[in-house]
């Protein structure tokens, strides 16, 4: 008898699916490496890991219950898993005896014809003085015990001889494998998702459609995974950089592949791995999961279920200011008391909904890819993904195949480059999008040049970095990681030109007041401002109740908004030390927030300034903070809300869901103007400079780009 971790930590996957944890499935996955095993999840029958459990539990009770010859004697019933695993909880075993010269005992004789001797194995004496505490943390999650590469491809320092159109000197190489094909056949399992097609190429390396789910989220329950400010995540060679910014301790390589994009939205290259089916998995006795796994095989062959309604308040729920209770109880507070109500998505009108002519979509990640972002001067777009690289796509109208640059994250291990198999999932462009910068799990920070070549690299953190920003002025670098430290970093140089550890867990985001201070939360529920130069923090808020996960500033940099797992978002100021407004309308967790670029100050002064939020009860709500009334609640997502991002104009707002879905709402009226649905759960959108065009990035390694000229 043998078995792997790789096939427990699959059972364990699929269980957290199949009972609805679908955030806690995706972490597992993540963690566990699920994507790059090799195992066929079409194969494994729903409720796998339960059906196995029945088995050894059975094997356990008649293993107590039978004596040493075979004879049943002290039947053990109703044996509970917890006793099962817990040998000081044992029973005594009985062995079974008959005198010398009397034949076996037959199955009607009474207990009185046989003289019994009960012996006590070793190792089980006074057990009846046990105590529960022999349940220790040994239920914690099986690492895997093999280690694979995130990507198809080992970078190299050398231009491939294939490839002569590189240059050596800027590291550069062309792969031209890049470009998915999608298989004619699209060798869906049965009960697979519908349109879960095969893979094309790196397919086998895809995330998994569950271990995509709480992506963003992945930094914020990674954090609570790793709370150790010594978090191990991290490679060996993270710990022992120096902060010169050489980057020749960390080299990374760039590839120039001909073209990644796929017109259209058809084909669904490894839609298999999309979580889509986040759907299916809520049911515990269906054993629907998702479709994904090595090649693109389902991971859970059973017919998916349909569409959950959302569980929500009432549309015209009153707002909570300074926790008053609001009328009618149809606001869930901070601790989620509040009633609620069944609010049926509504359908999209087929007339809005975007032609694939209208989108171009853009492949060549190998797993999820977790953030995009448009440069602010040109038509480039950035995204950082689970396969360890980031891509910057060039969507100009000038360029049809829409050439992407592969910025490969590679760390030195042994004397070698390798890649260092971490998820890139943070990205910004300095403000004339000269340079950009990418902060990933392996606990670096790096700056490259918009040509793929890297600048410099920034080793200060003990542990995956979280959140990474410029400043206005480009000038300063600033950063959050699992080692529940902020970094600012002199960008010229990539040196640390300090580093404020002030919070005591994970500093999950951070962004800028002005070019020398800034705000940063974490999951200890706190908020610090701090500035350069200063040893203690300006300001400290206090009020959340749970982890938090987003802040950002207004465009005057005068209030401050965050959210937080405790389902509120809280508008702070400072010259207050508690909150100006909080607002409790949220029924779930909210995952981010977003300012209108409206309102004094802005390219757009005569326009009010709103506030948007999005939640995993998969609302977006827009939000008059002056009033803190909520104007506009939109309800047509059906699954978490990870992303929302507003026009250049502040007069239309995206959103993007795990349902797959990128919605495009008018500000004012509150209404469905455009909407496209893509091939896996979407983790990150945003506007280009103009506000012509949608980026959009995907579960299911895609990245595309809706044109919304002409509409």
């Amino acid at each position: 008898m043998s078995f792997s971790s790789d096939e427990v930590n699959f059972l364990v996957f699929r269980y957290l699916q199949e009972s609805g944890f679908l955030h806690s499935a995706y972490v597992f996955g993540i963690e566990s490496h699920i994507s790059q095993s090799n195992l066929n999840g079409a194969l494994v029958p729903p409720a796998a890991l339960l059906t196995i459990l029945q088995k050894g539990l059975l094997y356990t009770e008649v293993e107590w219950s039978v004596g040493e010859d075979g004879e049943m004697a002290r039947p053990i019933e109703g044996l509970s898993l917890i006793d099962a695993v817990m040998p000081e909880l044992k029973p005594l075993k009985p062995t079974v005896k008959t005198e010398p010269g009397k034949p076996g005992v037959d199955a009607n004789t009474t207990a009185a014809s046989t003289k019994t001797e009960i012996k006590i194995e070793p190792g089980t004496a006074n057990a009846t003085g046990a105590g529960a505490g022999g349940a220790g943390a040994g239920g914690a999650a099986t690492k895997s015990g093999t280690t694979t590469t995130g990507n198809g491809t080992t970078p190299t320092t050398t231009t491939n001889s294939s490839n002569n159109n590189n240059n050596a000197s800027d590291n550069s190489e062309v792969d031209s494998s890049a470009t998915s094909t999608v298989s004619g056949n699209s060798g869906n399992a049965p009960g697979a998702a519908p349109g879960a097609g095969a893979s094309g190429a790196g397919a086998a390396n895809s995330s998994t459609a569950a271990v995509s789910t709480d992506g963003a989220a992945n930094k914020k329950v990674e954090a609570s995974s790793t709370a150790n400010a010594n978090a191990t995540s991290t490679d060996d060679a993270a710990s022992s950089t120096s902060t010169n910014g050489n980057s020749s301790s960390n080299a990374s390589s760039v590839e120039q592949p001909t073209s990644g994009v796929t017109p259209g939205a058809g084909g669904n290259p490894a839609d298999a791995a999309t979580a889509g089916a986040a759907q299916a998995a809520k049911s515990t006795s269906g054993g629907a999961g998702t479709a994904a796994g090595a090649g693109g095989a389902a991971l859970c062959p059973a017919a998916p279920q349909a569409a959950h309604p959302l569980e929500e308040e009432a549309e015209q729920v009153e707002v909570v200011v300074d926790r008053q209770e609001a009328e009618g109880g149809g606001t869930a507070g901070a601790g989620g008391g509040g009633s609620t109500s069944v609010v049926e998505a509504m359908d999209i009108d087929q007339s809005i909904e975007i032609p694939e002519s209208k989108a171009r979509v853009l492949r060549g990640h190998e797993s999820e890819v977790f953030i995009c972002a448009w440069n602010p001067s040109r038509d480039l777009l950035a995204s950082g993904s689970g396969d360890s690289t980031a891509r910057i796509w060039d969507m100009s109208d000038a360029n049809a195949n829409s050439n992407q640059l592969v910025l490969r994250h590679c760390i030195q291990k042994g004397g070698a480059e390798v890649p260092s198999n971490k998820d890139v999932t943070s990205l910004d462009w300095n403000c004339d999008g000269s340079l950009l910068a990418t902060g990933s799990y392996d606990g670096y920070a790096r700056i490259w040049k918009t040509d793929g070549r890297l600048a410099s690299t920034l080793g200060q953190h003990k542990g995956p970095i979280f959140a990474l920003k410029w400043n206005k002025c480009g000038n300063y670098i600033l950063s959050a990681g699992v080692d529940k430290t902020t970094i600012i970093w002199d960008a010229s140089t990539g040196q640390c030109t300090q580093q404020f550890a002030f919070h005591s867990a994970p500093a999950l985001d951070v962004d800028w007041q002005s070019n020398q201070s800034f705000a940063s939360c974490s999951t200890d529920q706190r908020i610090h401002v701090c500035r350069l130069g200063m040893n203690e923090p300006i300001k400290t808020f206090r009020g959340h109740t749970n982890e938090v996960n987003a802040i950002k500033w207004c465009p005057q940099g005068q209030l401050l908004a965050s959210c937080s797992d405790d389902m509120t978002l809280k508008i702070w100021s400072m010259t207050r030390d508690r909150c100006c407004h909080d607002l409790q309308a949220h029924s779930k967790e909210i995952y981010t927030i977003k300012w209108s670029p409206t309102g004094p100050g802005t390219n757009n002064p005569n326009t009010n300034l709103i506030l948007a939020s999005a939640s995993f009860d998969s609302t977006v709500r827009l939000w008059d903070v002056e009033r803190g009334s909520c104007i506009h609640t939109l309800t047509k997502h059906t699954e978490p809300v990870y992303s929302v991002a507003f026009s250049p104009d502040g007069k239309h707002l995206a959103s993007g869901s795990f349902d797959k879905c990128v919605h495009i709402w008018s500000t004012q009226t509150g209404q469905l103007v455009h909407s496209y649905k893509g091939t896996g759960g979407i983790f990150e959108v945003c506007w280009n400079s103009k506000g012509t065009k949608v980026g959009a990035s995907a579960s299911d390694g895609s990245v595309f780009v809706l044109d919304l000229r002409k509409f």
